[in-house]
């Protein structure tokens, strides 16, 4: 660093375990500070949507930092899955220590309701 500014930056590609996502837009990715990993959720990805007749996806993701392995999130009980979504908000509320709280808001969904 020279006076306070990034002067070069290097990507570096790195082995993973687990079963990555599929690569997406209009998802949301966050920081979880516990457990120290990346959650993604929703999103669209074009061919996996027209697979499924939808164009949002409904999955979670875990992107775990210490082991960097891939991990798919299970939903809580009553929520057998995410609903499909892109373009949403997600936020992480995290006393740091021992609890964390995903919130989910706003994006477009494919429901008629």
């Amino acid at each position: 660093m020279n006076e306070g500014k990034i002067m070069t930056v290097e990507w570096q590609k790195i082995k993973q375990l687990g079963v990555p996502p599929c690569g997406r837009v209009g998802h949301t990715m966050d920081y979880l500070p516990i457990n120290q990993s990346l959650i993604i959720a929703g999103g669209r990805n074009d061919l996996m949507c027209k697979n499924i007749n939808n164009p949002f996806l409904d999955d979670m993701y875990l992107f775990l930092l210490d082991q960097k392995a891939w991990q798919q999130v299970k939903y809580i009980p009553k929520s057998e899955t995410l609903c499909r979504i892109g373009n949403h908000s997600m936020c992480v509320m995290s006393d740091g220590e021992s609890y964390e709280k995903i919130l989910i808001f706003g994006g477009i969904n494919n429901h008629r309701d």
